[in-house]
């Protein structure tokens, strides 16, 4: 509508502090500028037709013409006039957005539009109501903030990128995972940060990725700033317009480099074993042990046998260490001051050399060290189930450096595999049944997020989130008080106070573990992470989290646990976690006098039973023995095999007397024992002998050496009997 400049007098100025009792009339306007402006572009007038308007702060209008410039907010005006000014400037086009107070007091949005009239050098002024415009533009807001609040906590990588590749977001994890801040990664291509030789295979992926296929993953190495290579799986998830057309694609990316080491680890595992049950020569699968170690970490490795005498060490496997040096330690005689290996040879313990060049311990291989380019060496000495050294590992570095803990942790699992190696060349049947292939896979799982807005006291849990504790989404009532009913007893204290005072506290994270209750009636482990938003003054206004399931971590730590302190043949607890207990009752018996007693057993001519019956026939007889003692413990007492057929038994709150007495009934039902082997009956008996555990007794060997004699004093006495010390 094209409208001519007002004329009309100018009203007079009100006065700063006065206080305004009569409304406008439309012949008296406001003189503030804006509004004088709006009333001369408006009509001729200065008044502008706006049903349901009135100025602030007057009664309601009794007509239909009333003064609709009164009606915008005044701390609108002051943006308002910058616009104006710069139109009347340049006489060109505007528009602009303000608010106005309808009767009822209500803010609505209005937009004003003008565009100048060169036949009249006037203005050509619209207004239009956005009103309901401005209320999807703050949802949509909202709804942005809300997803980055929760992507921003997500352990997963996430981005998004446009179809050219251009990065539009990253979260906190994607730039932290790949050491770069968002701005070096937003504008930037996506392929730059895969490596040249995954390039084809994820171009490939990602053109994939549409209206009719549009989820896709795949799996790849990248390599982050620190130069570090890391395996990923990417869920790539295509983002459409209504027309089907691709907007952008989110990829959402998992670190499974971890998963693919338990991989590789079982991998390795199984490889050993086969070997050995094939009947593998011992330097072949030794070869693949230390080959598997150098394949997985960056560094060298030695495996060394003991000789007979025990007296030096041989190379047995050293895949990657030059020749040169190999010849150097090859024979090396074993002592405290024999180098790494020699010391840990002689010592039975762990000998770590961060620095050869300045270790005394290395002063006679210091040479042949500096030659092959090795800094640094830790060795391992290889034990064998009944204590005895065997050889040594040895790692070596082309740099000063210690051990970790994620080294140690590797060191160890190839130590176990090389003393099952070394002591069992040849796999019998209990072999394979103890090492059956142990599935180290970890399924990535989803978290469960929700979110609390502290305001209006709304909880939002996400599907994943009920998933995860078998339920339909919304089975329960979705409020603040949902966890109470979900979370274990044991932990409400707990995680309470940790949630008090994380809100209280200045903090804006916090994580915790603790346990939910599923529909079935188990409890799931979580791990609980959560963002804390405050407003300016640091009062908490929302707090959005996520659970990750635990159950899988928690089984496969159980299981690890098991495999560390357990015997492979029988299951009962090995020789070193017997010693662990030992000790713990030792120290219990000094703190508080309790009755102790420890029983050693040795199976009575067994070496007849292998020679007769063969190893097989060795193994089920143990087995069979094992499940009779496990039948006649309490659930406090612990039994372990400390090697071959000698065993031991620790009896907590039994005097000698009682512990004699369960040594006797043991005894009865060894005698009574028949175990068939190959339509063979073997028959077997046990001799035992019975000690207390005193206050005064030195460490867990001086006892066992007193049950020792006991139990020999049996075997002279005729076996299949029971003394005492």
């Amino acid at each position: 509508m094209r409208r001519r400049p007002d004329h009309s007098p100018a009203a007079p100025k009100h006065q700063p502090g006065a206080e305004r009792t009569d409304a406008p009339t439309p012949t008296t306007p406001s003189r503030h500028p804006t509004r004088d402006w709006l009333r001369r572009h408006a009509n001729t007038d200065g008044q502008w037709l706006l049903r349901g308007l009135k100025p602030p702060g007057t009664a309601a209008a009794t007509t239909a013409t009333v003064d609709w410039t009164m009606a915008i907010l005044a701390e609108d005006c002051a943006t308002l006039q910058q616009c104006i000014n710069e139109a009347e400037r340049t006489h060109t086009p505007w528009q602009h957005d303000c608010r106005i107070r309808d009767q009822a007091g209500a803010l609505r949005w209005i937009r004003l539009q003008a565009h100048p009239d060169n036949s009249t050098s006037g203005w050509s002024l619209a207004l239009c109501e956005i009103t309901d415009l401005k209320a999807r533009e703050q949802r949509l807001r909202l709804s942005e903030t809300r997803y980055r609040a929760i992507v921003g906590l997500q352990s997963d990588l996430v981005c998004r990128f446009l179809p050219d590749n251009t990065i539009t977001f990253v979260n906190d994890a994607y730039s932290s995972f790949f050491g770069r801040n968002r701005g070096e990664l937003i504008g930037t291509d996506f392929m730059d940060l895969i490596p040249e030789s995954e390039l084809e295979t994820v171009d490939t992926l990602l053109s994939q990725c549409d209206a009719e296929q549009p989820m896709v993953v795949s799996e790849h190495w990248v390599v982050r700033a620190d130069g570090e290579r890391r395996w990923v799986q990417w869920v790539d998830q295509a983002i459409l317009d209504p027309e089907g057309r691709l907007l952008e694609i989110q990829s959402v990316g998992r670190d499974t480099t971890e998963q693919r080491r338990l991989e590789f680890r079982e991998r390795l595992r199984n490889q050993v074993l086969e070997r050995l049950v094939s009947g593998a020569p011992l330097a072949e699968v030794l070869e693949i042990i230390a080959t598997g170690f150098e394949q997985e970490g960056k560094a060298h490795c030695s495996i060394l046998l003991l000789d007979r005498d025990g007296e030096r060490l041989y190379t047995a496997a050293a895949p990657s260490l030059p020749e040169d040096y190999n010849q150097a330690i090859d024979g090396l005689a074993i002592g405290a001051e024999a180098g790494a290996c020699g010391r840990a040879a002689t010592t039975g313990q762990r000998v770590v050399v961060e620095d050869i060049a300045t270790h005394p311990l290395c002063r006679s291989l210091r040479e042949p060290a500096y030659q092959a380019g090795l800094a640094a060496c830790w060795s391992e000495p290889i034990r064998a189930s009944d204590g005895r050294v065997l050889g040594t590992f040895a790692i070596y570095h082309d740099q000063p450096q210690g051990p970790t803990a994620a080294d140690l942790e590797r060191i160890e699992l190839v130590i176990n595999l090389a003393s099952i190696a070394i002591e069992r060349t040849q796999a019998s049947e209990a072999l394979r049944a103890s090492e059956e292939r142990l599935s180290l896979v970890l399924r990535g799982t989803e978290d469960g997020w929700w979110d609390w807005d502290l305001t209006s006291d709304r909880v939002f849990y996400s599907l994943r989130w009920w998933e995860m504790l078998g339920y339909d989404e919304g089975a329960l009532e979705a409020d603040r008080y949902l966890w109470r009913l979900l979370i274990h007893p044991e932990d409400q204290a707990r995680v309470q106070e940790v949630f008090d005072q994380a809100l209280a506290s200045t903090s804006s994270a916090y994580s915790i573990e603790f346990r939910l209750l599923h529909r079935n009636g188990h409890y799931v482990p979580v791990l609980s992470r959560g963002f804390i938003q405050r407003d300016p003054s640091g009062r908490p206004l929302r707090v959005a989290g996520a659970n990750t399931d635990l159950t899988e971590r928690k089984r496969l730590e159980q299981r690890l646990r098991e495999l560390a302190n357990t015997d492979d043949l029988t299951g009962l607890t090995n020789r070193r976690h017997f010693f662990t207990k030992l000790q713990h009752a030792l120290d219990r018996t000094r703190r508080h006098h309790t009755a102790t007693a420890v029983l050693m057993l040795d199976l009575d001519h067994f070496k007849q039973i292998n020679d007769s019956y063969g190893h097989g026939g060795g193994d089920a007889v143990l087995r069979a023995f094992a499940a009779v003692l496990r039948a006649e413990l309490r659930s406090t007492d612990c039994a372990g095999r400390l090697g071959g057929e000698e065993f031991a038994v620790l009896v907590p709150d039994s005097d000698l007397d009682a512990a004699h007495q369960f040594a006797e009934r043991l005894r009865g039902h060894i005698a009574a024992l028949r175990v068939e082997h190959k339509e063979t009956v073997i028959e077997v008996t046990v001799s035992i002998g019975c000690t207390q555990v005193e206050a005064d007794d030195r460490d867990p060997d001086s006892i066992l050496a007193r049950a020792d004699e006991a139990l020999y004093r049996a075997k002279r006495n005729g076996r299949d009997r029971v003394e005492r010390a």
